[in-house]
């Protein structure tokens, strides 16, 4: 092994030098005309042809991991299920309620959210806000009990601890009792749940998917860093949960005490739940990977026909909140829960609160906010005072000084992780969903939202919010320039954050 080691060594030196500028040369080259054809923001592109040029091997590894690549899904699986769930489910292009069209700024943000094929905003049954993980498990549970027809789950964190058990476990107790159970989770985000974890599931006559799983000779540039961050509970294709509470005992005061994290979730049942189970079975049939042309396409488009009925029952009249479904990826032309966020920001009068543990974001949504705050609305920002990565943690803080330094208040949670993802906008619109204000959610992440129109349910979320604040301390906008050492150390963090 020395000897051929050795004799590579001098291989290389042997290379004359005009070789190696003539390779650097060729290596510039490829790398300028690849990028450029991923036009992606100029800042962005300029950015990675400075890195491949300056370090070309590390450039382009981490380029092949993390680069901000689209996630190519094959669209007729798309098509496949927007074309069954149109069927069945309310349509996509159903006009919007007279309360809301009758309402210029509301009216708008909806047309928004349903522009790039989302549902417009629906009439739920019932509604209810959870503010912490003991509350929302419970409900999913009994929900899962109660199931008669089915049961979809969709999670980027799915643990194999106490709270994880007691999940798969009525899982379990449903699939054998005939109700067909289909369990996504994300491949990465739910690595520590193993195939003896969920072999009691399989055994049950339950599926398992995994979502993008990480195969070493079938890697595509940038595909590894594409997940799903969304937690989608479906039962009966009638009653739904998202938010951000992930299945963790680290979300549980029963099983972490006072450490356990502070999130928020969401339930709803009706109409609005067979949108998100429209985003469900997109990603369903992206991880199994189904064929869909051909024979098999074929018998895939039968299969489906025959439980679509099941997947979108005719829901009852709802008389409750005005919910809208909302999704994004790095699938799709528009980041769409950017979007909807920038023009709710942009729009709101009086106050725009959020909650958000990962605050990393991008200029516009940074501008919408320093001009809200300008313009005299009421904004306010709650983070983490510690999140759960050091990293985002030191980025973050450039950000939050940057907003309290141009007048946009933001507190930090004192007690423990808050991993909520919520806006209050005005008195009339309150939204709870997977994304945080970062990137990652808004380009890299698949992530949803529930756009909730609603006086009431908005005031609730104003309630949680103000609850918050009072284990908050603001933000000192020059905290950062009496530490100079945390202020570089914080600014080196900020160049990741397009990853972050």
């Amino acid at each position: 092994m020395q000897a051929l080691m050795a004799a590579l060594r001098e291989f290389w030196l042997a290379l004359p030098p005009q070789l190696w500028v003539a390779l650097y040369g060729l290596w510039i080259v490829a790398a300028v005309l690849f990028i450029l054809q991923q036009r992606r923001p100029p800042n962005t592109t300029l950015a990675w042809i400075i890195a491949f040029m300056s370090l070309p091997f590390i450039g382009a590894l981490v380029y092949f991991f993390f680069g901000p690549r689209k996630l190519k899904r094959r669209r007729m699986r798309r098509v496949l299920a927007r074309s069954q769930a149109a069927r069945f489910a309310p349509g996509a292009h159903d006009p919007l309620p007279p309360r809301l069209a009758g309402h210029t700024r509301l009216g708008s943000l909806a047309r928004l959210g349903s522009a790039s094929g989302d549902g417009p905003p629906r009439a739920c049954q019932w509604l209810a806000l959870y503010d912490n993980g003991d509350q929302t498990y419970e409900a999913i549970v009994q929900a899962i009990a109660a199931a008669r027809s089915q049961v979809h789950l969709e999670y980027y964190i799915f643990e194999p601890d106490a709270v994880g058990t007691r999940i798969r476990d009525a899982l379990v107790e449903r699939a054998r009792a005939g109700v067909k159970v289909r369990m996504l989770v994300d491949a990465l985000g739910s690595a520590n749940a193993k195939a003896r974890f969920w072999a009691p599931l399989l055994a049950a006559g339950g599926e398992l998917r995994q979502f993008n799983p990480p195969r070493l000779f079938r890697m595509k540039p940038g595909k590894l860093n594409f997940r799903t961050h969304r937690k989608i509970v479906i039962v009966d294709g009638l009653h739904a949960f998202t938010g951000g509470i992930n299945v963790s005992a680290g979300n549980s005061a029963l099983s972490s005490g006072s450490k356990a994290w502070r999130d928020t979730h969401l339930g709803f049942s009706g109409a609005p739940a067979q949108d998100l189970q429209v985003v469900f079975l997109e990603d369903w049939l992206f991880a199994g990977n189904e064929s869909v042309s051909g024979d098999r396409g074929e018998a895939a488009r039968r299969s489906l026909e025959r439980e679509a009925a099941q997947w979108f029952p005719e829901p009852p009249q709802g008389d409750g909140p005005w919910v809208q479904i909302i999704d994004s990826g790095p699938d799709e032309p528009t980041p769409d829960i950017q979007r909807f966020y920038f023009a709710a920001i942009a729009t709101a009068r009086q106050r725009v609160w959020i909650t958000t543990p990962y605050f990393v974001p991008d200029e516009p949504i940074m501008l919408a906010l320093i001009t809200a705050a300008a313009r005299g609305v009421d904004v306010r920002i709650i983070v983490p005072q510690v999140g759960d990565s050091r990293l985002v943690t030191a980025a973050a803080s450039t950000f939050a000084d940057e907003a309290a330094a141009h007048g946009v208040p933001v507190f930090e949670y004192q007690r423990q992780m808050i991993h909520a993802k919520t806006m209050v906008v005005d008195d009339d619109l309150a939204v709870v969903g997977t994304a945080n204000l970062d990137n990652r959610s808004f380009r890299l992440n698949f992530e949803v939202i529930a756009a909730i129109y609603d006086r009431d349910t908005t005031t609730r979320l104003a309630g949680l919010f103000e609850q918050d604040l009072t284990r908050t301390r603001r933000v000192d906008p020059q905290r950062g320039v009496r530490r100079p050492m945390r202020r570089m150390m914080a600014s080196v963090a900020r160049l990741l954050a397009p990853i972050l």
